[in-house]
């Protein structure tokens, strides 16, 4: 969670760690039971997969916030200098955009579902939430990266560019 080696986790990515404990838990009592034990738990399949989709729209968040999230360097690398700030701002905003709608659409999803989880005596419209909240939550950590790149010129969103991609060859 915490790129630095012997550091806590930041605070942000606590509800992260926490699903991530609860899906090893999970799927170590699975393993268990089915190979050990030879009579397999019949929840442990189906809470780990929303575990795992709740672990993944959660995680993302935190990557989100650090900046860590896949993008297509070498279309920035390419582009001129001057072209650089309007498409960052573009796909800043596409950002936003996508997390958003996307949030509100599983919040709206999770307010209508009314199915039940099959093996587990729990709505299904939990793991909706989680995903929705998750969503919303990019969704405003795409906004505070989109306020700073307005603020920057072409040659900071540059050489921030650049030190990434340093950074990354040298770990």
């Amino acid at each position: 969670m915490s790129s630095r080696p012997g550091k806590l986790p930041d605070v942000a990515d606590l509800p992260a760690l926490v699903l991530f404990v609860a899906l090893l838990v999970v799927v170590f009592l699975q393993f268990f039971t089915r190979y050990v034990l030879n009579d397999s738990l019949g929840w442990t399949e189906e809470i780990a997969r929303y575990l795992l989709i709740a672990v993944a729209y959660v995680g993302a968040v935190g990557a989100l916030r650090k900046g860590e999230h896949l993008f297509l360097e070498v279309l920035f690398r390419r582009t001129r200098i001057e072209n650089l700030k309007p498409l960052t701002l573009g796909t800043e905003v596409l950002g936003v955009a996508y997390h958003l709608v996307l949030g509100v659409l599983a919040i709206q999803l999770a307010r209508v579902t009314d199915q039940r989880m099959v093996s587990v005596d729990a709505p299904k419209a939990l793991v909706y939430f989680v995903v929705g909240a998750a969503l919303i939550a990019c969704t405003g950590f795409a906004i505070a990266r989109a306020r700073r790149r307005w603020r920057q010129s072409p040659e900071e969103i540059l050489a921030e560019l650049e030190a990434s991609c340093s950074e990354e060859a040298a770990g």
